[in-house]
């Protein structure tokens, strides 16, 4: 009779842990929720990001016969990037939230840990990965800040899942 006891408040007592745990978890996804960047937060991040930056480069980004406007940061690394330009490349989707593109040689960096990633981002991983994120989240990963695309969200439904062939060039070179 003693085990039936000792085994049914095992199981009692296992079952309360269980469903803490879940009540935690299902707060902390509430307030993740709630604590997600609005596009006016992230526009005005992205705004003091190049508030360092004397320049702001045109860039288009074609995918398709979709075009998007992107920025970027007037910096060593941007340059050795439009040194590159025009570039036509296919990048294969990383983690279902980014489209990641390894050049054969390296670039400049400053990379930081940004803490936070948005969706439109255009990053350096490393010294020569060209990375596109097409999704917001937080990561502790070391990035070089290149720019962004304009309309992130129209990007994110258009890359999808999967790899992509993606057309980079200044803006003032397209007609």
């Amino acid at each position: 009779m003693k085990k039936f006891f000792s085994i049914l408040s095992m199981f009692i007592f296992s079952f309360g842990l269980i469903a803490c745990a879940n009540s935690e978890t299902n707060e902390s996804k509430e307030i993740n929720q709630e604590e997600l960047p609005t596009s006016e937060q992230t526009e005005e991040k992205r705004g003091s990001d190049m508030s360092d930056s004397s320049t702001i480069i045109d860039l288009n980004i074609t995918i398709g016969e979709q075009v998007f406007s992107a920025k970027l940061y007037e910096k060593q690394t941007t340059q050795a990037f439009i040194e590159k330009l025009p570039l036509d490349i296919n990048m294969r989707d990383v983690n279902s939230n980014e489209k990641f593109y390894s050049f054969p040689d390296t670039l400049p960096t400053n990379s930081e840990r940004p803490g936070e990633i948005n969706a439109g981002d255009i990053m350096l991983y490393g010294d020569n990965g060209l990375v596109l994120f097409y999704d917001t989240f937080s990561s502790s990963y070391s990035y070089t800040r290149i720019g962004y695309i304009e309309e992130a969200a129209r990007f994110a439904q258009v890359v999808g899942d999967g790899d992509i062939n993606v057309v980079f060039d200044l803006a003032k070179n397209i007609e």
